[in-house]
């Protein structure tokens, strides 16, 4: 990661979309590297709240306690936080220096959106320097620097962009398997391969060794997918590929992805694909699809 961008943080108000409750609001955005230890915030004596923070170290390092757990965030890693919350982060004293990069913004119409990132994200998270979240990060600080976020208009955009980019992030690392924890490959690859005759997630989730309830809170977690939804995928794209390569009868495909018959198969495929089985099949606006991905 290359830097070429002053030390400095940037504080903005914007008038044109201040009352406006429809738009993201930019409250600050830094780029800093301290060395004293006198660097020390306290979650629960700020007075510029309610704002969320999100802290990236580019390099050396610092600590955060967050509930009494304490985190040491070394380089690649951020921390998320609510402010105010029972939180703080400091330079330690065994830590020469810590130079990141933070972002402030204001909880306005992002609460849902803030929580749903910490839950698949945690408060504190590895982020490759490489990653488009990063990325974002110093375009926005870049904008701020050079004078280019002008008015409130484009400070929301700049803000919803890196949500977005966050949520991008979130999503992909869950995606990719070797992230996934043994029982929920296991489970993936047997609704993967036994998709054909799995009547019951019951017996996926004893052969995970897990109890239902946690079997679909990790699933989901790690997949982006219940377990019913994941399966009802594996078949929605298996029975494209019939439809397409096939002469089978509506009814037969589904039963052969897995269905009892073809009423419930056709409410089921419309959801996903926003056709019938039927018009999939016939309609010349999809006659160049082959297959089909929900990811």
């Amino acid at each position: 990661m290359k830097h070429h961008l002053p030390y400095q943080t940037l504080g903005y108000r914007f008038w044109d979309t201040l009352n406006d409750s429809d738009f993201y609001h930019l409250f600050a955005l830094g780029y800093d590297k301290v060395t004293s230890h006198t660097y020390d915030w306290d979650g629960l004596k700020r007075i510029d709240g309610p704002l969320y923070l999100f802290q990236y170290t580019v390099s050396g390092y610092g600590n955060v306690i967050i509930d009494g757990h304490t985190y040491r965030v070394d380089p690649g890693y951020a921390f998320l936080l609510d402010i105010p919350s029972h939180h703080r982060y400091f330079l330690p004293k065994s830590s020469d220096a810590w130079e990141f990069y933070f972002i402030l913004f204001r909880p306005s119409n992002l609460e849902n959106h803030w929580q749903e990132l910490i839950r698949r994200l945690s408060r504190v998270a590895y982020i490759p320097p490489d990653s488009s979240v990063i990325h974002s990060l110093q375009d926005a600080f870049s904008a701020g620097v050079n004078s280019r976020i002008t008015d409130g208009y484009l400070a929301s955009s700049l803000v919803y962009r890196f949500v977005m980019e966050l949520f991008r992030f979130s999503t992909g690392r869950t995606k990719e398997k070797e992230h996934w924890p043994s029982a929920v490959r296991q489970a993936a690859q047997e609704l993967e391969t036994r998709y054909r005759y799995i009547q019951s997630l019951d017996e996926i989730a004893a052969n995970a060794g897990l109890s239902k309830y946690h079997f679909v809170r990790v699933f989901r977690k790690f997949t982006g997918f219940t377990p019913i939804e994941y399966l009802t995928k594996i078949r929605v794209e298996r029975s494209i590929d019939l439809l397409r390569s096939t002469s089978l009868s509506i009814d037969a495909v589904a039963k052969e992805v897995g269905y009892a018959g073809g009423s419930y198969f056709i409410k089921v495929f419309r959801q996903w694909v926003g056709f019938s089985p039927g018009e999939f099949r016939s309609g010349r606006e999809l006659v160049g699809l082959q297959r089909m991905k929900f990811d």
